[in-house]
C-alpha cells in the first residue's frame, strides 16, 4: 500500500495495480482482494485481480512459498504485457532484503548471494527497498492510508517468519542491536563488488567467445588458459546466467576448470540435462548432445538444372548459381568451383569420410554427423572450415565458368524456421 500510494500520488507516470489472490487464507484472502479493488476505484486506478488455487498448482519438490512466488511473478508479467507496462514495481522493504541475506548465509552463499534481493532485474524494480516496514507504516498513518495485515505473517511455522520474529530479536537484543544495519551494509558492499565483477565477466566472456555452428556458445580455450582460475570461474558463472542455465556447484565448477586447463585431448562435461561442454581442438562449445547423437543425413547426389537454385541437406541449405568467367575460390561460407563438364553435386557427412580427407581440426568431433562435405567436378569443400582466399586452379590454368555455392544453416531451434546465412 505504501508503494501504491507513493506511485499514485508522488509520481507522474501511469500506474496499474495488480493483485493475485493465492487461495491460501480463504475468507481473509478474498477480503484483501476486495480491499484492493475498492481502493483502486477510490483512487481511479486501473486494477487487475486474479484468483488462483496455488496449493493445487504446487509442483513436485516445491514449497507453497515457491509455488506462490512463481505464479505471482508470472501473473505480474502477464498484466505488464497486456497493459504495455515497461516496468513491474514490487513492495519489497529493507526488512525483506535483510531476511534474504540472512537466509542465503544459512544456506551457504558466495558474494552474489550476499547482495540479497536485487534492486532491479530485467523488468522488475523495487523502489522502496531502502525503507523499513516500520517507516512505511508510519508514512501510511501520517497520510491516513489504510492497509490490510496478512495474519500468516505472524505465524512462526514459516521459516522466514521465524527469522523475523525469533532470530532477529534474539540476535539484536543479545548480540548487536545494529545487526540488521550491518547486514544491509554487507549487502550494499557485496552489490558493488558483484556489479564490478559482472561487468568484467561480461567483457571477458565476449572476448573469449567464438562463433561455432550448432553450438549454443563457444569459447577459445587458449584465451581461457591464459586467465587465472577466479576469472575463468566468473566467466563460466556469467555465461550460465546469460543462457538461463542452472548454477554449477563449486565441485562441478572445479571439475570443469581442470578440464579447461588440459592442454590436449577431447573431453565432455555435462552442464545440465542434455547440455554438454565439448572440447575440440582449441575450442570448447556448449552443445545439445542430440547434435552428436543424431542420425547422419542421407548421402545426397543433386543434379543441377537451370542457372540457379538451392539444395537442402540436413540442417543446411546451399544456394547455387553459375558464375561466368569468375576465378574459382574456396571460402568460409561460399565457394566457386570450376564448372566445365560439371556433374552433379554430392554431399555427405564429413564425419563419415576417411579422416585423411579432412584437414586437421577442420570440424569439431561432436558435429561430424551433421557437417557436410561437398564434392563437385573433382573438388571437395567443407563449409566454414577453409581459410578465405584458398584457390582452386583449373587444369589448363585458364578462366571459365564456375559453380558458386553459398552455405546456410537452417536454425530450427528458434520459433518458426529462420536461417543463419554467413
Amino acid at each position: 500500500m505504501a508503494l501504491f500510494w507513493l506511485l499514485r500520488f508522488r509520481w507522474k507516470g501511469r500506474v496499474i495495480a495488480a493483485h493475485l489472490e493465492h487461495g491460501f487464507r480463504q475468507e481473509t484472502s478474498l477480503r484483501d482482494a476486495e480491499f484492493v479493488e475498492r481502493i483502486c476505484r477510490e483512487w481511479n486506478t486501473e486494477c487487475h485481480v486474479e484468483r488462483l488455487d496455488i496449493p493445487s498448482m504446487k509442483r513436485r519438490g516445491e514449497t507453497l512459498e515457491e509455488a506462490g512466488r512463481r505464479e505471482r511473478y508470472a501473473f505480474l508479467r502477464r498484466v505488464a504485457s497486456c497493459s504495455a507496462a515497461p516496468l513491474i514495481a514490487t513492495g519489497h522493504t529493507s526488512d525483506d532484503l535483510v531476511e534474504t541475506v540472512f537466509l542465503n548465509l544459512l544456506r551457504g552463499t558466495g558474494i552474489r548471494g550476499l547482495r540479497g534481493i536485487p534492486w532491479a532485474r530485467e523488468r522488475v524494480v523495487r523502489p522502496i527497498m531502502g525503507i523499513s516496514r516500520d517507516e512505511l507504516q508510519g508514512l501510511l498513518l501520517e497520510a491516513s492510508v489504510p492497509w490490510m495485515e496478512d495474519e500468516t505473517n505472524l505465524e512462526t511455522k514459516y521459516f522466514r517468519n521465524k527469522i523475523r520474529h525469533v532470530f532477529f530479536p534474539l540476535l539484536c537484543n543479545e548480540g548487536n542491536i545494529r545487526f540488521k544495519d550491518h547486514l544491509l551494509d554487507l549487502s550494499a558492499e557485496a552489490g558493488e563488488l558483484e556489479a564490478a565483477r559482472e561487468k568484467e565477466s561480461r567483457s571477458m566472456a565476449t572476448w573469449c567467445r567464438r562463433w561455432q555452428p550448432f553450438a549454443l556458445r563457444s569459447w577459445d580455450l587458449d584465451l581461457l588458459r591464459r586467465m587465472n582460475d577466479q576469472t575463468i570461474q566468473s566467466i563460466i558463472a556469467f555465461e550460465g546466467r546469460d543462457l538461463g542455465l542452472s548454477t554449477l556447484s563449486r565441485g562441478k565448477t572445479s571439475v570443469l576448470l581442470g578440464l579447461i586447463r588440459k592442454k590436449v585431448g577431447r573431453w565432455r562435461f555435462q552442464w545440465e540435462g542434455d547440455l554438454e561442454i565439448c572440447a575440440s581442438g582449441r575450442t570448447a562449445s556448449l552443445v545439445d548432445k542430440k547434435v552428436f547423437c543424431a542420425k547422419e543425413p542421407d548421402r545426397g547426389t543433386f543434379a543441377l538444372h537451370g542457372e540457379y537454385g538451392s539444395i537442402r541437406w540436413g540442417q543446411w541449405r546451399f544456394d547455387w548459381r553459375y558464375a561466368p568467367d569468375l576465378p574459382p575460390v574456396l571460402g568460409v561460407g561460399s565457394c566457386r568451383i570450376p564448372a566445365e563438364g560439371a556433374g552433379p553435386v554430392e554431399i555427405i557427412a564429413a564425419g563419415a569420410t576417411d579422416k585423411r580427407d579432412l584437414p586437421e581440426g577442420a570440424i569439431p568431433w561432436w558435429a561430424g554427423r551433421i557437417w557436410p562435405l561437398v564434392r563437385s567436378s573433382g573438388t571437395s569443400w567443407i563449409p566454414f572450415t577453409v581459410p578465405p582466399g584458398s584457390t582452386v586452379m583449373r587444369s589448363d590454368g585458364k578462366s571459365g565458368p564456375s559453380l558458386q555455392l553459398r552455405a546456410r544453416i537452417i536454425d530450427k531451434m528458434r520459433k518458426g524456421e529462420t536461417e543463419d546465412g554467413v
